[in-house]
């Protein structure tokens, strides 16, 4: 037993050489990881204003809806203290020929950290004459 503990000779460790290509493979490995989790929450980012925004897009849809007339124009605005960095612009004009037909077209906007982000939607409403 004591000839084995005592022994000296080549396997009494692992060489320098063995070491260095062993933390190079670790540290490839490490990036890749980083890389994969960086892109992720990019994708979860996009995620979660597509979900929002989409929210958003139909809530201000329906109350366009809502209003017993439709007024032709341009407007602006935001989504209160709720969505703090969101806000949209909605286009409204009548369709030619028809007087009950309108183009509607609403784009929500998240702007944050010099980061613009936006989501927009065309549609056609029908409006009939009271």
């Amino acid at each position: 037993m004591k000839d084995i503990l005592n022994r000296k000779g080549k396997d009494q460790g692992f060489t320098l050489l063995e070491i260095i290509i062993c933390l190079g493979l670790i540290a490839l490995v490490l990036v890749a990881v980083f890389h994969l989790e960086a892109q992720n929450l990019d994708l979860q980012s996009e995620a979660q204003f597509m979900t929002t925004a989409n929210c958003l897009l139909q809530d201000r849809l329906s109350q366009i809806e809502a209003f017993e007339t439709i007024e032709e124009g341009k407007t602006t605005g935001d989504f209160g203290e709720d969505y703090p960095d969101y806000t949209y612009t909605q286009e409204v004009t009548e369709v030619p020929d028809t007087e009950t037909l309108y183009k509607v077209k609403v784009a929500v906007i998240l702007e944050r950290d010099k980061d613009r982000k936006d989501l927009w939607l065309e549609t056609y409403l029908y409006r009939q004459k009271m």
